[in-house]
């Protein structure tokens, strides 16, 4: 499609008056089509630079070597330190047998270590298998199995939680000075003076864009955990600089970027990672989460981005006031996740003025960024007005039928339907180059699970994200649920989602998690809350909750039957809320030795339940 075009008439559009302007997001449409093409030449430009060695490792080696490349814990290393440490690391596993296509496990938390560690094995053409360091016995072996991991590399600290028959050698340069060595005698410590103080002259790999860089594990909470096949190409996508950088470069470098979160995660990977070396910039590591810790080392480390995923945020903004809160240099937080309940108390108490919220999965194609806008766009996914919708031609949402939970089919055309404005559907992205997908290594059948052919026109390939999205008639688009997690009550579909931000956005409410409890002699599931309260009165939160969620305008068969008020709702490692283990709870009050207060909906009040009511329920006498 023609640029040029789209700019006259947005021209003549704007032209006619300010109000049509600004109620269709002529300008902003435009602009941003504008910003993603550029970005495409720069891309390709990338691509044609690297020539036959298209790794991260290579672009990373074309930075300023003067120029801050890694921060952790107070300690900084320039590009030319650390490319130095990599390039003795890189030496030392050639030696010792790594080559080009082999699959090396690596078992790390956040350390130089293991950044040197991904950047060796890049320059050598081997593939990273980032484990989730939070795995044990099973999971943690079939990890390493289904990848067929030649070597294993660890730090101290994990190395005896992982037995294997490979080679295994556990690395100790920075990060771990009061570590003791590995108790197991198959694991050989490496220490700095293990490696060559002057690296051999190895050659980069050839390695093309289709080939594997890396390995990233799904979390297996609904099985074991898949390997999603990064390709080199993913890599380098993500690692060249963004438009809304690439537009205002004064403003956004040199660039800073801070992240407590996880470098086996794609967020951490990519936006960290790859983005730093990827534009010759610093990479702020932390080892691990820490609320109290974070806004101290955004200051000390003068970060200017800091990155988030889940629930970080919330933590961030519950946590004790700090005389670090406003002290930083951070002006954007980037990531996936921030409640709409969150977004303006996050940037209001921090003093971070840019949210740069994406909506992205590590294997998946449909994507949706809300990048620059003010405070209409908190928790939204994305913008887009009705030149972006004529315009876009890679990311759709269709309608979905929620008895096969598969996108719906036209029964006369056999195509696929694009969803109207506030019509809820499923998030496809288009496959353009099979042979650059993300693929799942050694379950092919999951891959082709997620793929979807003869979409709008024969011959067609998609990509499912399994997520419900709405965009509303203003354009915005809001994540409505996950796939799965709506759930069928009275004959109607309640989305967990929905209920869960009108309960979000009650006055008291700290966090909150909703979800189906199958009960016997009912049919579907009955709506469930966990329930975290700011310090509020509980018994007079109970009282008013049916009234209040009414008040919102959330629907009778919507409001949850039980609700547990609990002090904690757990996590996992990338700040997801773990409603796996919500539903191995009890309903039994003080089962188990839990301590949540529970309680049900009977009739229009919820009241205490007790082991005569849940009773009652659990025979399927009660009217719910």
């Amino acid at each position: 499609m023609n640029i040029q075009a789209l700019s006259f008439a947005g021209a003549a559009l704007v032209a006619g008056g300010s109000y049509i302007n600004a109620r269709y997001g002529i300008e902003t449409d435009i602009r941003e089509i504008k910003r993603e093409k550029n970005g495409v030449k720069r891309l390709l430009e990338n691509f044609s630079q690297l020539g036959e060695s298209c790794t991260i490792y290579s672009v990373f080696s074309r930075a300023d070597l003067t120029s801050d490349a890694l921060w952790f814990e107070g300690q900084t290393w320039t590009f030319g330190q650390l490319k130095h440490e990599v390039d003795r690391l890189s030496s030392f596993l050639h030696e010792k047998g790594v080559e080009t296509g082999d699959f090396i496990g690596v078992f790390m938390s956040n350390s130089p270590e293991m950044v040197m560690t991904i950047l060796a094995l890049q320059k050598l053409g081997a593939v990273a298998a980032l484990i989730n360091t939070n795995l044990r016995d099973g999971p943690l072996n079939h990890c390493l199995s289904v990848s067929n991991c030649s070597l294993v590399l660890s730090t101290p600290e994990l190395s005896d939680a992982l037995t294997c028959s490979s080679p295994h050698f556990s690395l100790n340069f920075v990060a771990f000075p009061n570590t003791p060595a590995p108790k197991n005698p198959g694991i050989t410590l490496v220490t700095p003076s293990d490696l060559p103080t002057t690296p051999t002259a190895l050659p980069t790999a050839k390695r093309s864009l289709k080939d594997l860089a890396c390995l990233i594990y799904t979390s297996g909470t609904t099985g074991k955990p898949k390997a999603c096949a990064i390709r080199n190409a993913q890599m380098i996508t993500t690692g060249t600089m963004h438009s809304h950088d690439y537009a205002k470069p004064r403003k956004y470098f040199p660039l800073r970027t801070y992240s407590a979160l996880p470098l086996f995660h794609g967020t951490c990977l990519f936006t960290g990672f790859c983005y730093s070396f990827g534009n010759g910039s610093c990479f702020v590591l932390a080892r691990k989460f820490s609320a109290s810790r974070f806004f101290k080392d955004v200051t000390e480390s003068r970060a200017t981005r800091i990155l988030y995923v889940g629930e970080l945020c919330r933590y961030l903004v519950n946590s004790p006031p700090s005389p670090y809160d406003k002290s930083h240099n951070c002006i954007v937080a980037n990531g996936n996740g921030m409640r709409p309940e969150i977004w303006e108390r996050f940037k209001d108490r921090f003093g971070i003025p840019e949210i740069r919220e994406f909506y992205r999965s590590t294997e998946g194609l449909g994507k949706f960024d809300n990048f620059g806008f003010g405070a209409w766009g908190a928790g939204r996914l994305a913008y887009g007005g009705p030149i972006r919708r004529w315009y876009e031609n890679d990311t759709f949402i269709v309608k979905f039928d929620t008895v096969t939970e598969l996108p719906y089919r036209d029964p006369k055309t056999g195509f696929c339907v694009k969803c109207k404005l506030g019509e809820a559907g499923e998030v496809i992205g288009r496959v353009k180059d099979r042979g650059l997908l993300t693929e799942y290594l050694g379950n092919s059948s999951a891959t082709e699970e997620k793929l979807i052919t003869d979409v709008f026109v024969k011959g067609d390939l998609f990509q499912k994200m399994g997520d419900l999205v709405i965009q509303d008639s203003d354009g915005w688009v809001h994540f409505h649920d996950r796939i799965g997690d709506t759930f069928r009550w009275k004959g109607e579909n309640v989305s967990a989602g929905e209920v869960r931000d009108h309960i979000a956005a009650l006055s008291g409410v700290e966090d909150v998690v909703v979800y189906g409890v199958a009960l016997n002699g009912y049919d579907g599931k009955a709506g469930a809350a966990a329930i975290t309260l700011l310090n509020g009165d509980e018994t007079k939160f109970m009282k008013k909750l049916y009234g209040s969620l009414r008040k919102t305008g959330l629907p009778v068969y919507a409001i949850p039957r039980l609700v547990r008020i609990t002090k904690e709702i757990s996590t996992g490692v990338t700040f997801k809320q773990a409603k796996g283990d919500l539903l191995k709870k009890s309903w039994i009050e003080g089962e188990g030795g839990d301590r949540d207060a529970l309680y049900w909906l009977n009739g229009e009040r919820f009241e205490r339940l007790t082991e005569d009511a849940w009773a009652v329920i659990a025979q399927g006498k009660a009217k719910l």
